[in-house]
């Protein structure tokens, strides 16, 4: 049974049920609506009434009709609002606004040193967020920040805990943080989790209900889609797959092995400056034999391990990101064939294993979805109807 409170003060299911499907299928009818949810066609037509009236949809115009009148189509209002969205990387991070159909207006970049004061690195990301904004629509509200970080974060409250970056960030509050500098509700995850968001809604995880996103960087992390949904655990620790084959150690690695062959590429390479992991593949590409032998190390301990999360998981779909796991196509070849080699076959019998195709976005990109899902929810759609209205204090700013 559904209430009749109006969508200017709050939102019930029945409002939040429309606005969630019309996310996901822009331009139905009002009795599409009506038959995909099985609410009544009274309910349906009073809370889209209120959802016009309100500016929070908008008709897109004449649907084709097998008789009858011809209906209107519905969709979000999207230029009404946007969210801000960031991922911070160890040495940047990427930044972004959406309006509230998830369209990117505008990306940046930032440089950074995550293992400098939360207060500095937060102040240069949230710079370039508002920077971002200014691409949203003329009146266009902030509904929500959507941020992930290199660390482990307890969900609820935003902070992370313990993260192998930085002590001084360990329960910092960045999601109080945010929501003050900003004045929007902010929702903050462990950067791995965001990509995993990215790829079941826009990357190569789209249709696999059970899909493992592993990051391969500096070090080895995963996100989890369980049953169509992110599986952050009961602490949102899940996925922390510490590997020692990470760039960084592999970087050490080859630094030791530069040492014992004076003269060839690896050694002229670490001779020459601050090479990164991507250097080291291409050496290998070219034929570098400590260097291929690195990569294949690498490759074997990373692939065993993912391998124990295929036969305790069983996902359909594997998708492979971060700067060292999409840098080439002979790593991740290695990578499959340790892979299905070592899980069970039936495990791997339907089992894809590809490359991100949303490459450096997908963490950013998923910090997006992230926000949209939490200011679309119903238990927060009430709030979001006011800051579109413009009557929900700080949070219904303007840009």
């Amino acid at each position: 049974m559904t209430t009749d409170t109006p969508v200017t003060g709050g939102a019930d299911a029945a409002t939040a049920t429309i606005v969630n499907l019309l996310r996901s299928r822009p331009g139905l009818s009002r009795t599409e609506i009506t038959t995909e949810t099985a609410l009544s066609k009274t309910v349906v037509n009073q809370r889209v009434q209120e959802l016009l009236a309100a500016g929070v949809l908008t008709q897109t115009g004449m649907l084709p009709s097998s008789g009858g009148r011809p209906a209107k189509g519905l969709r979000l209002a999207a230029e009404k609002g946007y969210v801000l969205a960031a991922e911070l990387g160890m040495t940047h991070a990427r930044v972004a606004a959406t309006d509230l159909e998830g369209r990117t207006l505008r990306v940046a970049e930032e440089a950074l040193d995550m293992k400098g004061a939360p207060e500095v690195v937060l102040k240069a990301v949230t710079a370039a967020m508002t920077s971002c904004a200014s691409d949203a629509a003329p009146g266009s509200r902030l509904c929500g920040i959507g941020m992930g970080v290199p660390a482990p974060v307890e969900f609820d409250t935003g902070r992370a805990i313990a993260p192998p970056v930085n002590p001084h960030w360990h329960e910092f509050p960045i999601k109080d943080w945010l929501e003050r500098r900003l004045g929007a509700p902010a929702w903050i995850d462990n950067e791995v989790n965001l990509m995993a968001l990215a790829e079941s809604r826009r990357g190569a995880a789209v249709g696999h209900d059970d899909a493992l996103v592993v990051k391969i960087g500096a070090w080895v992390g995963a996100g989890l889609i369980s049953n169509g949904r992110l599986h952050r655990g009961a602490q949102g620790s899940a996925g922390s797959l510490v590997s020692m084959a990470g760039g960084e150690a592999l970087l050490r690695e080859a630094a030791i092995v530069a040492g014992k062959h004076p003269g060839g590429p690896l050694h002229a390479l670490f001779s020459a400056g601050r090479p990164r992991i991507e250097d080291v593949v291409r050496l290998a590409d070219e034929g570098d034999q400590p260097s291929s032998a690195l990569l294949r190390e690498a490759a074997e301990g990373i692939g065993r391990t993912i391998a124990m999360c295929v036969d305790f998981f069983n996902p359909s779909m594997i998708v492979i990101a971060g700067g060292l796991g999409t840098s080439g196509d002979r790593f991740l070849a290695q990578i499959r064939k340790v892979v299905y080699g070592n899980a069970l076959a039936l495990a791997t019998r339907d089992l894809v294993i590809a490359p991100s195709p949303l490459g450096r976005d997908s963490g950013m990109l998923g910090a997006a979805v992230l926000a949209l899902d939490e200011v679309f929810s119903p238990e927060r759609l009430g709030g979001t109807i006011q800051r579109l209205l413009g009557t929900a204090g700080a949070g219904g700013t303007s840009r």
